[in-house]
């Protein structure tokens, strides 16, 4: 069953619209490991200039303790670093592919809507 043109353009103005929808929440959660990796890299400089004997603590959740081996402390952030870039990353491959489907949907509506047009116009 052939759909007819305006139904069309309904249905692909909808996926545009659902790509723009994913296209912020992906770019809000690129946002949100960005500032994550930063905070990761003031930690791991904090934790470099401050003299051997001064203590470190580390929060988790509600509670805050002491930590006594520093190395495996910056073990843990060099890993979360890590895996938070290639998260982003992922994301970042993920946001390109829903640009250019965004592009081609916005190209099929112009071509689909100029069609419309031109047949319009040839009706007259």
């Amino acid at each position: 069953m052939e759909q007819n043109p305006s139904t069309y353009i309904q249905n692909q103005l909808r996926q545009a619209q659902q790509i723009e929808l994913q296209l912020e929440q992906t770019s809000a959660q690129k946002y949100q490991l960005d500032m994550k990796i930063k905070e990761i890299e003031r930690s791991l400089k904090e934790i470099e200039e401050i003299k051997d004997d001064t203590p470190i603590f580390k929060s988790v959740g509600m509670i805050v303790y002491q930590v006594n081996d520093r190395k495996k402390l910056k073990d843990e952030l060099e890993e979360q670093k890590e895996l938070s870039q290639i998260r982003t990353k992922t994301l970042e491959k993920q946001q390109k592919m829903l640009e250019e489907k965004y592009k081609e949907i916005e190209q099929a509506i112009r071509q689909n809507y100029d069609g419309m047009k031109k047949g319009k116009e040839g009706t007259n």
